[in-house]
């Protein structure tokens, strides 16, 4: 299993950070990842056991559903269904205060199929989830920096 790991320090304070990283009416405004998010199962907002559907950019889906919920602090997802090639996948945004600003923290974990990690696929998702997780990081600062 893979683990990618990237924080930036941030301008703002947790509150606003975790908000602005859960508020799915403006997530297309700083996240460069997402192509279309849905709540699942008639969910309105996000909360343990709320399922979601992630269709990235590039055409890979992936439904995740919540396992922690702790604002302003951390929200964590792990895979419920995934590209083919992957086996597990989880991922935790994590927030702490810091001199009144914000460490934010996204860690992902993953491990593809058997036999994708023969043919080296484990190592192109880390390199492709290695920069999602920067750019989504960076946007994510970007936004809470100017609104």
């Amino acid at each position: 299993m893979a683990t990618i790991e990237y924080q930036v320090m941030i301008q703002a304070l947790p509150d606003k950070v975790y908000r602005i990283s859960q508020d799915y009416a403006c997530r297309y405004d700083w996240d460069p990842f997402p192509e279309q998010i849905e709540l699942l199962h008639n969910a309105r907002d996000i909360a343990v056991g709320v399922q979601v559907k992630v269709v990235a950019r590039n055409g890979l889906k992936m439904i995740v559903e919540f396992i922690q919920i702790a604002p302003p602090k951390t929200a964590a997802v792990a895979m419920v269904k995934g590209p083919f090639f992957l086996d597990k996948f989880a991922g935790s945004w994590i927030f702490s205060e810091s001199n009144g600003q914000t460490l934010a923290r996204f860690r992902y974990n993953l491990q593809a199929k058997p036999w994708a990690r023969a043919l080296l696929i484990e190592h192109l998702a880390v390199w492709y989830f290695t920069r999602a997780v920067r750019a989504r990081l960076d946007g994510l600062k970007r936004y809470c920096e100017s609104h």
